[in-house]
């Protein structure tokens, strides 16, 4: 099972993705949480800090994957329960590496996503929705959403459910004949 969840900023997409991880996992299976951000600054800390503290007892095994998400997929086993939080923060990994800037990164991306679905695992991947304002940005910035945008797209495709949260409430635009009691 594929789900997708999408939402903006502090839409309670993360949350529900442990949930609907936690509901998925089965008993002789791991449940991971495959944490891609890589801290910046005092905020990036802080927000790492509360995930983990909103993780603490739910019985997740951490792997650190801020990159070559493909790489995941060899550390994990038929049955196995993931949740990927999150695809934005993972095309911020793969954009910016120190000094440079890489375009085009949304194929590499969804492929690595894509490998890693072959598994015939639960797979919940929260991802963000950055495109509901009507500022101009720079060229960077909006190649950074045009990439995440693409992504966002061809996990759509992919996935047995699609959720959007929106003030933590949730809309099912796909697959809501699975879901049953998961929300």
């Amino acid at each position: 099972m594929i789900i997708l969840v999408v939402g903006g900023s502090k839409s309670g997409k993360s949350m529900l993705g442990q949930r609907l991880a936690k509901k998925l996992e089965s008993k002789d299976s791991n449940l991971y949480y495959i944490a891609t951000m890589k801290p910046y600054d005092k905020e990036d800390i802080k927000r790492i800090n509360n995930h983990l503290i909103e993780r603490d007892g739910w019985g997740f095994k951490t792997i650190e994957q801020g990159r070559n998400i493909e790489e995941v997929a060899a550390k994990v086993k038929k049955g196995d329960t993931l949740l990927l939080d999150s695809v934005t923060s993972i095309v911020t990994n793969e954009m910016f590496i120190e000094e440079q800037f890489i375009m085009n990164v949304s194929e590499k991306i969804f492929d690595g996503i894509k490998k890693l679905s072959s598994k015939d695992i639960n797979l919940v991947i929260v991802t963000d929705y950055l495109f509901s304002d009507s500022i101009l940005y720079d060229d960077y910035t909006e190649a950074f959403r045009r990439e995440i945008g693409k992504i966002n797209i061809n996990l759509a495709k992919i996935s047995d459910i699609v959720i959007e949260c929106c003030f933590n409430n949730n809309i099912i635009h796909k697959g809501k004949r699975y879901v049953g009691d998961l929300i």
